[in-house]
């Protein structure tokens, strides 16, 4: 730096504003004070230009000027470069290079923090000479020759003293492109960040970062150590922001405002949102509308013993091939703030939550978030949701209902956010939906997992003249060409409604009489049921959703209190959802035990009747109980043969029954069971 900016620099520094930052950072034992840009410009545009074109030269003289001022290590960090000097990650290129420029995105990934060698004193072996060299870049730098010139060995060797050597904190980021940075078809570039000194352990996997720093080119190296002719980039931040996540950071004009008042006045609002919502696929109007509660959402409830209800509805929608699910779940994941898509057979457990893996920059254990996690504050898309194994069923449980990720891998523990809403889709075992079996019971989802989703749509193709002719006119008319699909609110406009939406307006329930609404609904299903000795159609967690269904209605109203139309709304939405999924198809009778232990009643019933009779048979046969004799005593006990023949395969095949032995008995086979563990 020449000496007139120099003094200018510090001219700057010594400001009044400046000092008095300076004197309460050292007051704090803080390690740096933060400017802006603007100021920066306001007081010398020159100086302000050297800062974009030379960075690290400029903040090694401001360090400079800061120790003297402060007579303690200081750091200048700047930040708010302005749209101007902001650059997306895919956009960066051999331009930026040692340039300070301004970027945005999500931290994906974060290592332990570990110290890095500033200064290296070295030990002379023969005379005990102790010699300080300043570290730059990754390579470390060792002395040539001994300082002292009475050495008599003066090209060493030397020694590295770690007591009189200096180090500072140091920790990598990985940063990944926002969703909404995305356009259609784009798989998200990623950036490797170096972060030193108060910087670190500042941001977490998930957290929404602007950063100002610059861009260097470092060499790659073969195993060998020899250079390669491509660099890696890695962008050394100077400063870190975590923006505010979901909706919060995007902003709306006065002409929006405007806009999404006047369409929150229209009589029609609701119906025309509905059919907004992925406007190219035809019909499902419940499911739409499901989906339009869901980007609604409401606030969570905080509890005085800190106790968080989450406010976010979770959806799943089962159905046959064909019928458009995937192609809901990326119209809502394009449209939404914050949406992301992704696929349940191509993601592993840590892929939608979070873990600890090694990483090849560090070659140490990094904390890296899922698509669970870089969606929090928005909609996560996860087709495909039969895919899972167990394992990462289990993985999701945790983030579904408290919206928390607990990592333990590595010597990392951490406890990461994901507060967002879960559109999922399945597809039933047979392919297809049996009408004349429970829904649950044609998906391999966990009903532990299940029964956390708010609403559970099946998505049926059933043959309907009047129907198929109007969804084939349809489906023919945008191959042609002869319409054209017009959304009766543009994409656009609803991506901002529900950003205005969930950034203002915040729903409670006030009156008496919707209370009363939500109570006599949940009472009155229970107290029939206990009359009838039927099994329950509905517990508190179903209340939950409707209290969250409730006040998202009012949300897309804007308006602030939750009405009696709204607790209908909710009301109509959970019992079309309890009847085509709680319902027992042997019954006819709803039962919510259906969604919760993937069972109904009266097939619990047959079960503890199967069981009841092993036992008895046990007593009489404790070598092995002969199938026909089981078969003879389940038909005196009112159960039918086709149950007890798939049970018992059922049995063996989870492993509670085994068979003995099997033999030839009056000319017919016998085979003799027993179970793994009686009681």
């Amino acid at each position: 730096m020449e000496k007139e900016l120099r003094e200018k620099l510090n001219d700057f520094l010594h400001r009044r504003e400046i000092r008095s930052e300076i004197k309460s950072a050292v007051a704090k034992g803080q390690k740096s004070i933060v400017v802006r840009f603007e100021d920066l410009l306001q007081h010398d545009k020159e100086l302000a230009r050297y800062l974009l074109d030379h960075p690290e030269d400029f903040f090694m003289e401001a360090a400079k000027e800061l120790a003297g001022i402060a007579e303690s290590p200081l750091q200048l960090r700047v930040c708010g470069l302005g749209k101007e000097n902001t650059v997306e990650i895919r956009n960066l290129r051999e331009i930026h290079l040692e340039k300070f420029i301004q970027i945005e995105g999500i931290v994906t990934r974060a290592s332990e923090i570990r110290p890095e060698l500033v200064v290296a004193a070295f030990k002379c072996k023969w005379c005990g000479q102790l010699q300080l060299i300043e570290q730059t870049g990754e390579i470390l730098k060792k002395p040539v020759l001994c300082e002292n010139p009475n050495c008599t060995q003066r090209g060493g060797p030397f020694e590295l003293d770690i007591e009189n050597s200096k180090f500072r904190d140091w920790q990598f980021l990985g940063l990944q492109e926002r969703p909404e940075q995305l356009g259609r078809g784009r798989m998200p570039r990623k950036l490797d960040c170096i972060v030193r000194d108060d910087l670190t352990e500042k941001a977490v996997p998930g957290n929404h970062v602007e950063v100002t720093g610059f861009l260097q080119a470092l060499p790659e190296r073969t195993r060998e150590g020899q250079r390669k002719t491509v660099f890696r980039k890695v962008f050394f931040i100077n400063y870190l922001d975590i923006k505010h996540k979901g909706v919060e950071e995007i902003e709306l004009s006065e002409e929006d405002e405007k806009q999404i008042k006047k369409l929150a006045q229209d009589p029609n609002l609701r119906e025309k949102l509905i059919r907004s919502i992925a406007p190219s696929i035809y019909g499902n109007e419940q499911v739409k509308e499901g989906i339009l509660l869901q980007l609604m959402g409401c606030d969570p409830v905080e509890l005085e013993d800190g106790t968080r209800i989450r406010g976010d509805i979770h959806i799943l929608l089962i159905g046959d091939p064909g019928v458009a699910k995937s192609a809901i779940l990326k119209w809502v994941s394009e449209v939404a703030p914050r949406g992301l898509y992704t696929s349940g057979v191509k993601s592993t457990a840590a892929g939608l939550t979070a873990t600890a893996v090694r990483d090849e920059y560090t070659g140490g254990w990094v904390l890296e978030a899922g698509a669970l996690v870089i969606a929090d504050g928005g909609i996560a898309c996860v087709d495909e949701f039969e895919k899972m194994d167990e394992r990462e069923a289990n993985a999701i449980l945790e983030s579904l209902e408290q919206q928390t990720i607990s990592v333990s891998k590595g010597g990392i523990v951490a406890t990461l956010n994901t507060r967002t809403s879960v559109l999922a889709a399945a597809n039933p075992k047979g392919g297809r939906i049996d009408k004349n079996l429970p829904i649950v019971q044609q998906i391999t989802i966990p009903p532990v997992l299940l029964s956390r989703f708010d609403l559970i749509f099946p998505v049926r193709d059933t043959p309907h003249p009047e129907q198929d002719e109007k969804i084939s006119a349809h489906m023919i008319s945008l191959h042609r060409k002869t319409v054209r699909i017009k959304s009766p609110v543009s994409p656009d406009l609803l991506r901002k409604y529900i950003v205005y939406a969930k950034k203002h307006i915040h729903p409670q329930i006030k009156s008496k009489e919707v209370e009363e609404k939500i109570k006599d609904f949940y009472i009155k299903l229970r107290h029939r049921a206990a009359q009838a000795g039927d099994p329950l159609p509905i517990t508190p967690r179903q209340l939950e959703s409707i209290l969250r269904l409730a006040k998202a209605n009012a949300r897309l109203r804007l308006s602030e209190e939750v009405t009696e139309e709204d607790a209908a709304c909710a009301i109509r939405l959970m019992e079309y959802f309890l009847k085509e999924v709680g319902l027992d198809v042997a019954t006819r009778k709803v039962d919510i035990d259906l969604i919760l232990t993937g069972q109904p009643a009266s097939q619990r019933e047959k079960i503890a009747k199967f069981y009841e009779i092993v036992k008895k048979l046990e007593r009489m046969y404790p070598e092995g109980i002969p199938r026909s004799e089981i078969f003879e005593e389940a038909k005196n006990c009112g159960l039918k043969l086709e149950f007890v023949q798939e049970f018992l395969e059922e049995e063996i095949r989870r492993g509670y029954i085994f068979i003995v032995k099997q033999e030839i008995r009056q000319g017919k086979e016998e085979i003799y069971y027993a179970r793994v563990i009686k009681t």
